[in-house]
């Protein structure tokens, strides 16, 4: 699992288990402020985390899920996981036992969150802790669950590679997404052809080198969009686009909106 800034202040794991029994479905809300992280951790029961304000990361042993505001990631049950803010967030986490969540996802993945699912997870976090299961208040619950099985994904994952040389480029490209040498350039650094090493990043992580590196700028724009006020020129030319054009085509293709649609209706 990638290493987390170690100057970031570590806050502990909360759960409704460390309060009362659980449910088979409960809910829990925090604020977490920036340059916080919550350490890496498992649990028996699976966790829907959603941010509410402010960009999450989730990072687990194959990936790291961006959370921009109205997003959500679901993790199942005993998968590790840690969750860090650079500004500063809001999270509810809608916790699932593996009973109650057999027509969820077996692995995590990033959530579109309707307007449907997310009254239903705002209206869920008014509710009684020691609700009935067969109550209406457990009925609601229910329908919640069963709105997140039926979530659109969202391509907000980038998943890392286990070769070492692949993650001497990947973790260096996530400090500086605006180098855009080539792969060949890359491998004359770590020592690997590449021939070697783009069969090497479709087969670790299904994705060519250039798709990996264009998902890692939609995560990092996505972070840009929300938490500042530069221009999307800025933007654009920050990660390593020629231009704003180009830059701007590439985020409608993949979230159907461009960046200033976006960045306005956040």
């Amino acid at each position: 699992m990638q290493k987390t800034r170690q100057d970031w202040e570590r806050v502990p794991l909360l759960t409704p288990s460390s309060r009362q029994p659980m449910r088979p479905i409960s809910v829990l809300h925090r604020q977490l402020a920036a340059k916080t992280v919550v350490p890496a951790h498992s649990h028996g029961w699976g966790q829907l985390v959603y941010s509410g304000q402010g960009v999450l990361d989730v990072i687990t042993p194959s990936g790291r899920y961006l959370l921009p505001p109205d997003r959500a990631v679901w993790v199942p049950p005993d998968e590790p996981h840690e969750i860090s803010t650079l500004n500063g967030a809001e999270i509810a986490s809608i916790y699932i036992t593996a009973a109650a969540g057999v027509s969820l996802p077996t692995a995590c993945q990033v959530l579109e969150i309707s307007l449907l699912l997310r009254a239903l997870i705002l209206e869920a976090l008014q509710q009684p802790i020691q609700y009935e299961w067969h109550s209406p208040c457990g009925r609601l619950f229910r329908t919640l669950r069963d709105q997140i099985a039926i979530a659109k994904p969202a391509p907000l994952f980038l998943p890392l590679p286990d070769d070492p040389r692949l993650l001497k480029i990947c973790y260096q490209l996530q400090q500086q997404p605006e180098d855009s040498r080539t792969l060949a350039e890359w491998g004359a650094q770590v020592g690997a052809s590449e021939r070697t090493l783009q069969r090497l990043f479709q087969k670790q992580t299904r994705l060519t080198f250039q798709q990996w590196r264009q998902q890692l700028r939609l995560q990092i724009a996505l972070q840009r969009l929300i938490d500042s006020r530069d221009s999307i020129t800025a933007i654009a030319l920050g990660l390593g686009y020629d231009s704003a054009s180009t830059f701007i085509a590439m985020f409608h293709q993949q979230l159907g909106k461009t960046p200033g649609e976006y960045r306005k209706w956040k």
